[in-house]
């Protein structure tokens, strides 16, 4: 797709994520216990999010009439084409019914297996995290880098737990025992999304998870590449966008948190 029209895509992205960050605001106190759906152990959906997705469908479908679909709440038919819109209308579900301000929409855009634009939206903060392939990456209008932190002792680490809480129980506090004695510190924020934003613009500086789905963190991988850092799988050869595995740093501690990964994992 021409450069031109990938930044005036990014434009109608941050745009229509301020509208629909606006309803979803507008909703939360509106939320009961009685709208909320349990997809699986630990994992909630509400009529807020089915609403946004609906609403960001019926954009991105007039944006690019001949693109296909991959959504988190399945609103629209799933189809795979040469171009395809990937889409979590609200990531950290959990968090925004709990009223912890710690959540976002991601949406990416695929062309020929390839993201080549994506947004993860701050919705408390109506902060957009945009990136163009080859291009870098924005928070707002700001140019944004991965911090250059170098060791572990220095580096703020930010992980997931996997919805089934008995998943490698035991390799996921070994990893954990291990960032919590040889780090700065360690943050579980909720939504993946947003976490690779932050990696991105240099808040904190590892992130790492397992168990994730492909809208979780399309457009984060694509912020945080353009941001000058790293992702990958645990295993480094393979991408988190197929395996659904994460880790998300700069060049001197991508290697770093990976050999911790893979030594307690193995």
């Amino acid at each position: 797709m021409a450069t031109n029209y990938l930044f005036d895509l990014k434009s109608e992205l941050i745009s229509l994520c301020q509208k629909t960050a606006n309803f979803i605001r507008q909703e939360m106190d509106k939320v009961s216990l009685s709208d909320v759906e349990a997809k699986e152990l630990n994992s909630l959906v509400s009529y807020v999010d089915k609403e946004a997705e609906k609403r960001i469908v019926t954009k991105l479908k007039a944006l690019l009439p001949e693109a296909g679909f991959i959504t988190e709440e399945n609103t629209i038919h799933q189809e795979e084409k040469d171009v395809v819109w990937i889409v979590d209308p609200l990531d950290g579900t959990t968090n925004f019914l709990h009223r912890i301000p710690h959540f976002s929409i991601s949406i990416a855009l695929r062309e020929q297996g390839e993201i080549t634009l994506g947004i993860v939206f701050e919705i408390m903060h109506n902060k957009a995290y945009t990136a163009i392939k080859g291009f870098g990456a924005w928070e707002d209008e700001k140019t944004i880098r991965v911090k250059p932190t170098k060791q572990m002792d220095q580096a703020i680490v930010v992980t997931g737990f996997p919805y089934s809480r008995s998943l490698d129980l035991e390799a996921n506090l070994s990893i954990l025992k291990y960032c919590i004695l040889n780090c700065r510190g360690v943050r579980r924020l909720g939504s993946a999304a947003l976490d690779l934003a932050y990696v991105a613009s240099g808040k904190i500086d590892i992130y790492y998870e397992k168990t994730l789905n492909i809208w979780d963190v399309a457009a984060g991988v694509l912020i945080v590449n353009e941001a000058g850092g790293i992702t990958s799988a645990f295993d480094q050869n393979k991408s988190s966008l197929e395996t659904g595995e994460i880790i998300a740093a700069n060049a001197s501690l991508h290697p770093l948190i990976a050999k911790v990964i893979s030594d307690n994992l193995s």
